[in-house]
C-alpha cells in the first residue's frame, strides 16, 4: 500500500501555512467597533463655561444677600443637595424653605472659587473651594471655615444650565 503524504504533513508546508496565517494577523489590524453618538448632544461652547461661571456667581450674590428665592432658581426642579451631617434635600421648593430658615438665623459671607469644570454631553460638574463666614443674627461670634463644594450641572431644553445635585464638605 502507498502511503500518500498530504500537504499539511510536510514540515515545509506547515510551517509556510502558520507564518502565512501569523502574517495576515499580525498585518490586519483590529476592527474598532464605533460609538454611537448621542444626537440629542450638543458639544460644550465657551459660552457653556462662561454661563457656568456666571451661575456659580449668581449663587454667590444670592447667598451673601440672603436671597432664598434668587439661589432656589438656579436650582433645577428634582435638584438634591447634599449637605454635609445631614439628610439630602430633593427638590427645589424643599431646597428654598430650608435655606429660607437658616436667613431666618444668620447671613452668610461667602467667596466662591471655581477650580474645574468638565463636560459630558448635556452635563458638566463644577467644583471649587469657598471660604464662609457665619454671621448669627442673635450676636454670637463670627465663625470662619474653608471647604470644597462640587455641583453636578444639567443643560436644560431651553440651553440653560441648572443645579441638578451639590454637595460640600468642610475643610477638616
Amino acid at each position: 500500500m502507498k502511503r500518500t503524504t498530504r500537504w499539511y504533513d510536510r514540515p515545509g508546508i506547515s510551517l509556510l501555512a502558520v507564518l502565512l496565517v501569523g502574517f495576515v494577523v499580525v498585518a490586519c489590524p483590529p476592527v474598532e467597533e464605533e460609538v454611537a453618538e448621542d444626537p440629542n448632544a450638543v458639544e460644550p461652547s465657551r459660552g457653556d463655561e462662561d454661563a457656568l461661571n456666571a451661575l456659580v456667581g449668581e449663587f454667590m450674590v444670592a447667598l451673601n444677600t440672603g436671597d432664598a428665592d434668587a439661589m432656589a432658581a438656579l436650582y433645577a426642579s428634582d435638584a438634591v443637595r447634599m449637605q454635609p451631617e445631614g439628610p439630602p434635600i430633593a427638590g427645589r421648593e424643599t431646597i428654598r424653605q430650608n435655606i429660607s430658615q437658616f436667613f431666618e438665623t444668620g447671613s452668610l459671607d461667602v467667596q466662591l472659587q471655581v477650580e474645574e469644570t468638565v463636560f459630558s454631553g448635556e452635563l458638566a460638574y463644577v467644583m471649587g473651594t469657598f471660604a464662609l463666614g457665619v454671621i448669627p443674627n442673635d450676636g454670637s461670634p463670627r465663625t470662619d471655615t474653608l471647604g470644597h463644594w462640587m455641583r453636578l450641572m444639567r443643560r436644560e431644553p431651553d440651553g440653560s444650565w441648572l443645579i441638578a445635585y451639590e454637595l460640600w464638605n468642610f475643610q477638616a
